[in-house]
């Protein structure tokens, strides 16, 4: 669908998606305060633009985390994929691959890690298990596989009570082949089952984390003091994330605590929650961010029209991006400085 909006696309999505699966999608704790506070809270950021800069020549590429990137906006985890198109991770992958960006595989992905194959720059998000030997052997799997850092996921020790999608009592059955993977490699399709997230995780395990043989990126962090600790502690990377507002309902919007984060450490920072347009996308990186991550928008693409519809979503960021760098005076994202924005009064 490479004439259609975000909004068409999600529009779209719900429609051909099954209640279960489009309130799993939509899902956010709680009230959902953080949802809507997520989205909201980028417009309370104005633009500063620069005049008289020679915008003859636009330029989203960069280096992110010792890799090229087409476009600072990447395919963030999201588990279940297969639930909303036979063709899931595989389809969302190629899609980012194809756009020249990083895929994030989840967790609680229905495409093991060894069946993400060709092209392009894959990440694999991480859960630590009560089992630390399984753990270790995910984390081995995907060196061999060529993934190129872990992403390990700190905000959710418990799973949050989600209303919207509890009232189904379940997602509904997945399709044929499409169990939620353990990412041995060995066939298994056991289920994770979010009580069996260690919930004493503690900073001083972060450091054997990363004796694993792969670089570690944490997500999850809204204060600057757990950055610094992160950093202190191995990472070598940190997304500003509140879990899309699926976890601690009244937490901080991801847009008011980037800057602090930001300030406070001095690797590089990535940021989701919220980001509906190529402007959000601006104001992030304008507030520090090396790049950002999208979940719902490609989501309702993969479920409107498969990896067509991802990368619908991913060219329409971008052209934003670019259209907003041109009127702000930027021809490079380097040229994107905490200057060009504002707090709204």
């Amino acid at each position: 669908m490479p004439d259609a909006s975000i909004a068409e696309l999600r529009d779209r999505a719900e429609r051909l998606l099954p209640p279960a699966t489009r309130d799993f999608l939509a899902a956010g704790a709680g009230r959902e305060t953080t949802v809507t506070g997520n989205e909201a809270a980028w417009d309370r950021w104005w633009l500063r633009p620069r005049m008289m800069v020679d915008v003859g020549t636009v330029d989203t590429t960069g280096t992110l985390l010792d890799g090229p990137v087409s476009t600072p906006v990447l395919l963030g985890p999201a588990g279940r994929q297969r639930a909303l198109h036979p063709d899931g991770e595989t389809a969302a992958a190629a899609a980012a691959a194809a756009a020249g960006t990083v895929y994030c595989l989840a967790t609680s992905a229905t495409t093991d890690l060894h069946d993400l194959t060709g092209p392009g720059r894959r990440w694999l998000q991480l859960y630590v298990s009560e089992d630390r030997a399984h753990t270790h052997r995910v984390v081995g799997n995907a060196a061999a596989a060529g993934y190129e850092r872990i992403v390990l996921t700190l905000d959710r020790p418990i799973e949050a009570t989600r209303p919207r999608s509890r009232r189904h009592g379940t997602l509904g059955p997945l399709p044929p082949g499409a169990a939620v993977t353990t990412h041995l490699g060995d066939g298994s399709t056991r289920a994770h089952v979010a009580s069996r997230w260690d919930r004493t995780l503690t900073w001083t395990d972060l450091a054997r984390l990363t004796e694993l043989g792969l670089p570690l990126t944490v997500k999850g962090v809204l204060r600057a003091d757990d950055a610094l600790r992160a950093v202190e502690h191995g990472a070598d990377s940190v997304i500003v994330s509140n879990h899309g507002g699926r976890q601690l309902d009244g937490a901080v919007p991801t847009a008011v605590a980037l800057a602090e984060v930001a300030a406070a450490i001095d690797v590089p920072v990535l940021v989701d929650g919220g980001i509906r347009t190529g402007g959000a996308v601006f104001r992030a990186l304008a507030l520090g961010a090396a790049a950002v991550l999208i979940g719902r928008p490609y989501l309702w693409g993969l479920a409107a029209a498969g990896a067509a519809g991802v990368t619908t979503v991913l060219d329409t960021l971008t052209a934003e991006l670019r259209e907003t760098m041109t009127l702000a005076g930027c021809p490079t994202l380097a040229d994107i400085t905490a200057d060009l924005v504002t707090p709204a009064s």
